[in-house]
């Protein structure tokens, strides 16, 4: 009965002390979080296109170099 009396008190400073850390977090506004969102999506379409295209070319060399 007392481990469970122990995990319970445990417990309830473990929030407090999750409320006090929480307390301290500046949260990014909507402008700063659409802004964060526009750029990984641009990015993300950059890379896509780079690693398609690279992808297209070295198959071509392979296949043109195995043909010979």
């Amino acid at each position: 009965m007392e481990k469970l009396r122990l995990y319970f008190e445990q417990s309830i400073q473990f929030f407090r002390e999750v409320k006090v850390e929480l307390q301290k977090v500046t949260f990014p506004t909507r402008q700063e979080t659409v802004g964060s969102t526009i750029v990984v999506l641009v990015l993300t379409v950059i890379m896509a296109f780079y690693l398609g295209f690279s992808d297209w070319a070295l198959a071509r060399i392979v296949k043109a170099l195995l043909q010979v």
